[in-house]
C-alpha cells in the first residue's frame, strides 16, 4: 500500500510536492478508506485535478519512476543516462531530483529516498518506521552516497544485512535493491514484488495516448488481448464490465496464431442482438469500449493481486458514469478484498462529487512555470458537506483554467 510520495525539481515541479493517501480520524468512516496492518487510515482513491498543462501528469509519473528505478534499472547499459527531467531542464540542472515514497507491505513501513540528476543517482536511503502511542520513529536500513572525489559510493549497512559483494555491483545508475536481487537478497526480492504489482499507462514522455512514437491504440489492444488470453478468470471479469455499457456485447473473441517467428492475433467482439450473435473486429468497436478494454487490463489485474493503478486522463473516451462506475470496483470491498489503491488524473469533474476533500488533489502551474499542489483538506474553510464540483467549477479552490 501506498501511504504517500514526493517530488522535487522533478519535471513541472520545481519546489517540493508530496501527495498522502493517509487520512485522520475526521475522514468519513466508509467503503473509501481502509485501516492497515500498521494500523493507518488509508484512502483507496486518489483523484488529480487541474488545469491542461498543469503538472497533473508529471505528479503521477512519479510513482512509475519508481517503479523503473527500484526494479528494473539494472537492465539498463552500466553507462546510460536515467531518463529523468529536472525542473525545466536548464533550471534546475545543477541540484539534484528528490523522490521518496512511504509504502507498506506486510505491516512494514518503508521510507525510500532518492537524490539524482540525469547521469547519476547521488544518494539512496531505505528506513523502516515504527509506531508506538507516544511516537513514530524510523531506524536506517541501508545508505549510500556518492564521494566525487574518490569516484565511488560510500555504502552503510545497518539492518539490510547485504549479500556479499554487494559493494562491487553498485551502478550509478541502478538501485541498491535491483543490485542485491542480483544477489539472491530475500528483503529485496520482497519489495521489488510489490513494486512489480504497480499498473500504469504513464510512461516517461506521459500517458501512452499521447505521443507519436509511442505504442499506437492498435498496439495497446494487441498487448492487452495477450494479457487477457493468458488470464481467462480476469478476461471473464472484463467482458462483463463491458457488457454494462456496450449494449449487445456479450464477449471478447480472442484469436492467436504463430506463423514463424510473428504471432498473428485477432480480436473480436461477440454480440448479440434479438437472439442473433455478429462478431466485430474490435478496431471496428466504439473509442469508449476500446478504451475501456486496455484500461481494465491495469485496473483488474491490481485488484486481483493487490498494489495501485495509476491512470493518467481515465476519462478519455468514457461517459462520466462509467468512470465512477470504475471507482467503485476500488471502493466497494466485495470487488477489492485486498484494498488495491488507485491515483487518477481526469477532466470529468463530476467526479468530484463522489469524493471526499481527502480524496482530491488539486495541481495548477505558477507564473514562474512551477507546478504546485495541495489536497483539498489542507485549504481552509473546505467543509466536508461543500459541493466540491460546483465550488471548484466557480474557482473556489483554484486549479482552474485562466483563460485569456
Amino acid at each position: 500500500m501506498i501511504h504517500s510520495f514526493s517530488c522535487k525539481n522533478f519535471y513541472s515541479f520545481k519546489d517540493l510536492a508530496t501527495v498522502n493517501f493517509v487520512v485522520n480520524e475526521n475522514a468519513p468512516k466508509d467503503n473509501g478508506y481502509f485501516v492497515s496492518s500498521a494500523e493507518e487510515r488509508l484512502s483507496k482513491v486518489e483523484v488529480v485535478i487541474g488545469p491542461n498543462a498543469s503538472g497533473k501528469t508529471n505528479l503521477l509519473k512519479v510513482l512509475p519512476f519508481l517503479k523503473w528505478l527500484i526494479v528494473d534499472s539494472f537492465k539498463l547499459n552500466p553507462t546510460a543516462p536515467i531518463t529523468v527531467k529536472p525542473f525545466l531542464s536548464n533550471v534546475g540542472k545543477d541540484k539534484p531530483i528528490e523522490l521518496s515514497v512511504e509504502f507498506e507491505i506486510e505491516g512494514k513501513v518503508y521510507v525510500y529516498s532518492f537524490k539524482l540528476n540525469e547521469k547519476i543517482i547521488l544518494s539512496e536511503e531505505l528506513k523502516l518506521k515504527s509506531k508506538t502511542k507516544k511516537k513514530t520513529t524510523s531506524k536506517k536500513i541501508f545508505s549510500r552516497e556518492w564521494i566525487e572525489a574518490d569516484k565511488k559510493y560510500k555504502f552503510i549497512d545497518q539492518k539490510f544485512n547485504a549479500p556479499k559483494g554487494i559493494e562491487d555491483l553498485l551502478r550509478t545508475n541502478a538501485s541498491v535493491i535491483e543490485s542485491a536481487i542480483r544477489l539472491n537478497h530475500k528483503e529485496s526480492q520482497d519489495i521489488a514484488r510489490y513494486w512489480q504489482q504497480i499498473a500504469t499507462n504513464v510512461i516517461e514522455a506521459g500517458w501512452v495516448g499521447d505521443f507519436v512514437g509511442m505504442p499506437s491504440p492498435m498496439v495497446q489492444l494487441v498487448e492487452t488481448s495477450i494479457f487477457f488470453s493468458e488470464n481467462e478468470k480476469l478476461k471473464k471479469a472484463a467482458e462483463t464490465l463491458l457488457s454494462k455499457f456496450d449494449l449487445g456485447l456479450e464477449a471478447i473473441d480472442i484469436k492467436k496464431e504463430k506463423v514463424e517467428d510473428r504471432l498473428n492475433i485477432e480480436i473480436k467482439g461477440v454480440h448479440s442482438f434479438n437472439g442473433q450473435k455478429q462478431s466485430l473486429l474490435f478496431q471496428y468497436e466504439s473509442s469508449g469500449t476500446r478504451q475501456l478494454f486496455v484500461l481494465l487490463k491495469s485496473i483488474l489485474q491490481v485488484l486481483d493481486r493487490g498494489g495501485i493503478a495509476i491512470l493518467d486522463e481515465l476519462d478519455v473516451n468514457l461517459h462520466p458514469e462509467m468512470v465512477s462506475s470504475l471507482l467503485d470496483l476500488f471502493i466497494n470491498p466485495d470487488t477489492n478484498p485486498k484494498n488495491s489503491q488507485i491515483l487518477f488524473s481526469t477532466h470529468s469533474h463530476q467526479i468530484l462529487n463522489r469524493l471526499d476533500k481527502y480524496q482530491i488533489v488539486l495541481v495548477e502551474k505558477n507564473e514562474n512555470g512551477s507546478s504546485d499542489s495541495w489536497r483539498l483538506d489542507e485549504m481552509a474553510g473546505v467543509r466536508a458537506d461543500d459541493n466540491y464540483f460546483t465550488k471548484y467549477i466557480a474557482g473556489a479552490y483554484g486549479a482552474v483554467p485562466k483563460i485569456k
